[in-house]
């Protein structure tokens, strides 16, 4: 098959890009909204944002707390109560006490590996990877591959920053079916194609767009097949550059500085903001990484972890300066705002509202996890150690039964007393929140026609 070389596709962008000029990033994001309203949105169009808890974070300081437990099990901190009558979650969330309501919550839920990169590989593809390799693609990937875009110029999967850490997102689709990944701050974001970075550069001018259509023609050389190349990465990248959707979607100012200090006014927070304006703008698939990066690991600011071996209840909390028990030989990471716990506090509670409010909520299916939950014992640095036996998810939206909590652990959180739900079953939950029959839907571009989810619906998940 013959192609168009990258040059002439990339020359004739140019030519459609000076026609078009700077003006076809005049139309705000409401705007260009309106003429899709809600109402006539199909079950096929349901969109998902999948908050990635990166690390593994704790049942008992989130959404299982154990408060009849001892000391050394249940921790430091107390149970609240919920605007769900009966449903007591973490003390140290009192935003999503009040929107219970709105989310279910799978408390008997069970993984089958302690490992970071085994367990995420599990989590987000609904596949235990074999002999330690993914080979299925995360559940973006493969919702792309399958639908493809909802909107012209707005690809179908995006990772904030990463589409999942410790994953190959897309596994054996290749790297023509990657995430878009919008790195580093979203106050000033950096898009990547695959191994090509386009300038953070919000695209106002014909100038900046221009060079980086120059740029565009790498990509046939940046990726593993030139055929996916031009297929996935050269048309829709130019696609994306040239519509203005991407650009508005990522102008965080548009939105009032009162919403986005509810958020959260750091990189955490502004990345779920961002993920609902991507969505909002016709995104299918948004995989958030949201997790604080600081304390005892990691040197990066961006990409985070809910590792918390040491110190869990002071890094939970806030990671601005070390605690006078923090142990000597290690270097202590300051970041600047809340830690992972208020900070998932706030920004899944506002999302859930702006959700809501929007008419959104409803075809935008929310998913909460990490890749394990963590050990029923607080160890002697004052942590808790990987645990894949037990775990909670929390879902929202898209048809999810509000209110629910289903499943349960044991007095000491260690192994589920009811039925335990696996990574294949919450899988097979999340394609049908999104409409896709998960027995009949067999992945793309495989010999042997293979069922894309191994498990089943959630008893009592959806309404």
């Amino acid at each position: 098959m013959n192609l168009p070389s990258m040059k002439n596709v990339v020359r004739t962008s140019r030519r459609a890009a000076l026609q078009i000029g700077t003006g076809l990033f005049g139309l705000n994001l409401p705007a260009l909204l309106q003429a899709t309203p809600t109402s006539e949105r199909k079950k096929s169009d349901i969109s998902c944002i999948f908050l990635f808890l990166a690390g593994g974070p704790s049942h008992y300081e989130t959404f299982d707390p154990k408060p009849d437990a001892p000391v050394e099990i249940r921790g430091l901190w107390k149970p609240t109560q919920t605007n769900v009558p009966g449903t007591l979650i973490c003390e140290k969330m009192p935003l999503m006490a009040r929107r219970m309501d709105k989310v279910a919550v799978i408390r008997s839920w069970q993984g089958k590996t302690g490992g970071h990169d085994i367990g995420s590989q599990h989590v987000a593809s609904g596949f235990l990877p074999a002999r330690g390799e993914q080979f299925f693609p995360n559940f973006g990937c493969l919702v792309s591959a399958l639908r493809g875009n909802k909107v012209k110029g707005m690809p179908a999967h995006f990772g904030l920053p990463v589409a999942a850490r410790y994953t190959d997102p897309p596994g054996y689709l290749g790297a023509g079916y990657d995430a878009f990944n919008i790195k580093g701050d979203p106050c000033s974001p950096e898009l990547q194609f695959n191994k090509l970075s386009v300038e953070s550069s919000r695209f106002e001018d014909r100038r900046s767009l221009l060079a980086q259509m120059d740029n565009l023609a790498q990509i046939s050389a940046s990726v593993d097949d030139p055929l996916e190349a031009h297929d996935k990465f050269g048309e829709e990248a130019i696609s994306l550059l040239t519509s203005g959707a991407m650009a508005r979607a990522m102008n965080l100012d548009e939105e009032r500085p009162e919403l986005r200090e509810r958020y959260g006014m750091n990189i955490y927070g502004q990345r779920v903001l961002m993920a609902r304006r991507l969505i909002e703008a016709g995104a299918r698939f948004v995989t958030v990484n949201h997790a604080v990066q600081g304390g005892l690991f990691g040197e990066g600011t961006t990409n985070g972890t809910w590792d918390n071996h040491h110190l869990l209840f002071e890094s939970m909390m806030s990671v601005a300066a070390p605690p006078t028990n923090a142990p000597s030989g290690y270097k202590w990471h300051s970041y600047r705002g809340p830690g992972n716990l208020p900070q998932l506090d706030m920004s899944l509670s506002t999302l859930l509202d702006d959700l809501d409010e929007r008419g959104l909520l409803d075809t935008t299916l929310v998913v909460v996890m990490g890749e394990f939950g963590r050990t029923p014992r607080i160890n002697k640095d004052g942590g808790r150690d990987h645990y894949p036996n037990a775990g909670n998810v929390l879902l929202a939206g898209a048809g999810v039964r509000r209110g629910a909590v289903i499943g349960a652990t044991d007095r000491t959180g260690a192994f589920p007393s009811t039925r335990p739900w696996t990574p294949e079953d919450v899988a097979a939950s999340i394609y049908h929140g999104l409409g896709i029959d998960h027995h009949q839907t067999y992945f793309p571009r495989l010999p042997r026609p293979t069922p894309i989810a191994d498990g089943q619906v959630i008893d009592g998940l959806f309404a």
